[in-house]
């Protein structure tokens, strides 16, 4: 994929359109007679497409690694990328996807989902590529990336939520794409769940314990002025292989992640209402004020004052 249609955002930028969602029934009868096995031939999709199993499986084939879904299965397509899938069983394979975008891109990049359900996919060798969609920008999550396969922990907790996004997309009731949003939200905030800890780690990744622990390093000393060779020499790793290894687990370096840590804790030293901003500049690791301010507004888009100000029963104190 060319980078420079790849755009990165955080989850406080994440909003979720959604394009369409259909319920398959690959048991479905037309004029009495069973429907043919399920396939998909190769292909390439626009946005972003995520599956449901609810009965059977499906077998698919991305850039020739085969992964094979089954119920309760979540699979994670991403724009641009060739693949192919059919059912192994035969007459079985029954799901909900959806279509949809990370974030609104505008008009002239939406397009019509006909794009996908006019497509006789039972009687073509592949799907041609559309010419007017072929170079469409991707929106991507910078703090994690999700598998093309998702096993969930949870499975049940899915399948409310895509019956409840299919009757609003088929209903339209007035503000639809608000609770259509709010919904894949609710989707993609469990898949996080599922992938990773409560501190962002990996689940998967073979040093997340390590990476917790530097975690917990960081939690109990960022009042102190601490480096990233501190937190490395703690779980006993060089600084390049800490840094590189923190990366993959959480997907944010160490400075990232400490810097996080600090302006949430002072937001929450803020609330309290009882230290002035230099105080809880030093309560969080910066005995520069200045300092501290320029990564606090970095952070949150104000400067430490203005956001103490905005807060409910604040006198604005320095």
């Amino acid at each position: 994929m060319n980078e420079q249609r790849v755009k990165k955002i955080d989850f406080m930028n994440l909003a979720p359109y959604v394009r369409y969602i259909h319920e398959h029934n690959s048991q479905a009868e037309s004029n009495g007679r069973p429907s043919p096995g399920y396939r998909v031939p190769p292909r390439v999709i626009y946005d972003y497409e995520l599956i449901y199993v609810t009965k059977g499986g499906c077998l698919y084939n991305i850039e020739g690694v085969e992964y094979l879904l089954r119920p309760g299965d979540l699979h994670f397509m991403r724009p641009h990328v060739k693949h192919h899938c059919y059912d192994p069983d035969g007459n079985t394979f029954q799901y909900y996807a959806v279509h949809f975008d990370l974030a609104y891109m505008g008009e002239p990049l939406d397009f019509d989902p006909g794009v996908y359900t006019d497509v006789d996919y039972s009687h073509i060798d592949h799907v041609p590529v559309n010419e007017k969609l072929v170079e469409r920008p991707v929106i991507e999550l910078a703090e994690i990336d999700f598998p093309y396969v998702i096993h969930s922990s949870e499975p049940q907790f899915y399948l409310p939520l895509y019956r409840e996004l299919l009757t609003v997309f088929q209903t339209k009731p007035y503000g639809g794409h608000l609770i259509m949003r709010a919904i894949m939200l609710r989707i993609l905030h469990q898949m996080v769940k599922d992938m990773s800890t409560k501190e962002g780690v990996k689940k998967s990744h073979p040093q997340g314990e390590k990476a917790i622990e530097a975690i917990q390093y960081m939690y109990g000393h960022m009042h102190e002025d601490i480096e990233i060779n501190d937190i490395a020499q703690s779980v006993f790793l060089s600084p390049n292989y800490f840094r590189t290894l923190f990366k993959q687990a959480t997907g944010k370096t160490p400075l990232e992640y400490l810097t996080m840590l600090r302006i949430d804790r002072a937001k929450l030293l803020m609330v309290e209402g009882k230290y002035t901003i230099n105080e809880i500049s030093g309560m969080v690791g910066y005995q520069d004020r200045h300092h501290f301010s320029k990564v606090f507004k970095k952070a949150e888009g104000l400067p430490p004052r203005k956001y103490l100000i905005s807060l409910p029963n604040s006198d604005g104190g320095d």
